[in-house]
C-alpha cells in the first residue's frame, strides 16, 4: 500500500504552488494526453458534428468528422478610387482567391466596395502533422496535442475540451491559474523552471484524480460559448 503523504509534505508543496503562482511566467500542461484512463476515439459522433455560432451570428465553431476550427467573417470597406489607384477597374460584383480562400467584392452605392471573406482556423485535428488524441470522459470530448516540437523544455500536451449539451457547445481550455492548482493530490503537479519560466505539468496517476480534474470548474476557462445552426 502506498503510503500517505505526512503533514509535512502538503504544506510544502501548497507553499511551493502559492510562491509559483505568483510569477508572471508560468505555464500549465498536461504531461500526457488527458485522460490517461479514457480510450481514444477515431472520430467525432455523427450527432455533434455540425457548425456552432457565437451570438455575434460572425463567429462559428465547427465540429466535423476529424477536426474542429474556428471560422469568421471578415469585410473591409474599399472606395473605387483606392482600388483604381490599386490597378484594380471594377465595374461589377467579382471574387478571387488569397491563399486558397475566395474573397468576395460587392458593390455598394456609387463609389464603394465591401471584400469579404472567411477567416478559418483549425484547433485540432487528428491524423495532422502534430500529434493529436481525441477522448470523451465524464460527457465531454477532451482534444490533446502534443506541442513538443515547439517548446524545448519537456514534452507537454494541450488540452482543450468540448461540452455539448442538445444544441449548446461549450468551448474551454486548461486555465493558468496555478493556484487552483493546490486542489490536486500531492505529485499531480510536477513542476520545473527554464528560463526564468515556471514549468506545471499535470500526471493524474489515478482514475479518481482524473475525475477530480475533470470535475474542478476552476481548472478550466471557457474561450466561447456557441448554439448549433445545422
Amino acid at each position: 500500500m502506498q503510503a500517505l503523504p505526512s503533514l509535512r509534505q502538503l504544506v510544502f508543496a501548497a507553499a511551493g504552488l502559492l510562491l509559483t503562482a505568483c510569477e508572471k511566467n508560468s505555464e500549465v500542461a498536461f504531461l500526457d494526453p488527458f485522460p490517461a484512463q479514457a480510450a481514444d476515439i477515431g472520430a467525432f459522433p455523427a450527432r455533434h458534428r455540425g457548425v456552432y455560432t457565437a451570438a455575434d451570428s460572425e463567429r462559428s465553431l465547427c465540429v466535423g468528422r476529424t477536426a474542429v476550427w474556428r471560422q469568421e467573417l471578415q469585410t473591409q470597406q474599399w472606395s473605387l478610387h483606392q482600388l483604381d489607384s490599386l490597378g484594380y477597374r471594377l465595374r461589377a460584383d467579382s471574387s478571387y482567391l488569397e491563399n486558397g480562400m475566395p474573397h468576395y467584392l460587392h458593390r455598394i452605392g456609387r463609389d464603394s466596395v465591401r471584400e469579404s471573406w472567411l477567416w478559418i482556423d483549425t484547433i485540432f485535428s487528428l491524423g495532422g502533422l502534430e500529434q493529436s488524441r481525441l477522448r470523451r470522459f465524464q460527457g465531454r470530448y477532451y482534444l490533446s496535442t502534443d506541442l513538443m516540437a515547439q517548446t524545448d523544455t519537456s514534452v507537454k500536451w494541450q488540452v482543450e475540451r468540448l461540452e455539448i449539451v442538445g444544441r449548446h457547445l461549450i468551448w474551454q481550455s486548461l486555465g493558468s491559474d496555478t493556484l487552483r492548482l493546490g486542489v490536486l493530490a500531492p505529485g499531480t503537479v510536477r513542476y520545473h523552471r527554464h528560463n526564468a519560466t515556471s514549468y506545471f505539468r499535470l500526471a493524474p496517476a489515478s482514475k479518481a484524480e482524473a475525475r477530480r480534474i475533470g470535475r474542478y470548474a476552476g481548472l478550466w476557462e471557457t474561450k466561447e460559448e456557441y448554439n448549433r445552426r445545422h
